[in-house]
């Protein structure tokens, strides 16, 4: 299935629940991924969250209810999953600027959150592609292995460093309550946009204290000294010069902004092989 039909499949099931308590586990298997794989496809595609498109959904569904029926605001609000009228119009507030009442009794034309399609998508990416490709064709090295899991306290400022250092593609893909990130992924290619996803080119980033120890073990295609160089221009000067070491390979190690040690290594080329 390519990804078009999957994304579809996604965006009805998750309209079809909108007034009722969607369980993303269960549209993860409707999807046929992981639970972390379906955050991270949707919200790559979509460049926004599950949870985030549900609840905005949810609310200019409500909208258009309080603006064209005349239920009663609290029905409104239990019908999407809101347990008071309080919590229910802060969200709301938040949302549109004014309250589920004030906008009932004003008739207000207020900037709903529409359903996405795949041409909204595709446009989407599109522009993600473009504004990013050419930073990232820049690289002049890619990944072969590494280590999948990456502990930080501050997940958009280590997602941001990744982009910005090493040049990947990352970003937090699902908040707790507090708006703290508890999960994303970095990694080194932009695969989703090919309809591509592999793990193995990247981590998956958890909350937690980072260990300030080596956390990543990558080979390199296409120059150890053209991603130390790449890194150096980017500003980075905590990382060490490609050395060749005792067991036959050259490695260079970089010290990420949690204080984590990224390791790259790659073979030695023998003169005449």
């Amino acid at each position: 299935m390519d990804w078009q039909n999957r994304i579809i499949r996604i965006i009805d099931y998750l309209e079809e629940h909108m007034e009722h308590e969607i369980d993303i586990n269960r549209a993860a298997r409707h999807a046929g991924y992981s639970l972390w794989e379906f955050q991270r496809f949707f919200s790559f595609l979509t460049n926004t969250t599950v949870g985030v498109y549900i609840r905005k959904r949810k609310l200019s569904l409500a909208a258009v209810d309080i603006l064209e029926t005349g239920e009663k605001i609290i029905d409104i609000a239990l019908k999407y999953g809101y347990e008071s009228p309080a919590a229910f119009s802060r969200a709301f507030s938040q949302m549109f600027g004014m309250s589920p009442s004030s906008a009932r009794d004003d008739g207000a034309n207020l900037m709903l959150y529409p359903k996405l399609s795949p041409e909204k998508i595709f446009e989407e990416r599109r522009v993600v592609f473009m504004d990013n490709m050419d930073k990232y064709s820049k690289h002049g090295y890619y990944i072969t292995s590494n280590m999948p899991c990456y502990l930080t306290k501050d997940m958009d400022r280590t997602a941001k460093w990744f982009k910005e250092v090493l040049g990947w593609f990352g970003e937090t893909i699902a908040y707790d309550d507090e708006g703290r990130g508890i999960y994303g992924a970095v990694y080194d290619y932009p695969g989703e946009i090919f309809d591509i996803i592999s793990p193995q080119r990247g981590f998956y980033m958890f909350y937690g204290e980072p260990p300030q120890a080596q956390v990543g073990f990558m080979s390199v295609q296409g120059g150890l000294d053209t991603l130390y160089k790449f890194i150096r221009q980017n500003g980075w000067d905590k990382i060490t010069k490609p050395a060749v070491q005792p067991w036959g390979v050259r490695v260079c190690r970089v010290t990420t902004i949690d204080g984590s040690t990224l390791q790259f290594q790659e073979d030695i080329v023998l003169s005449g092989s």
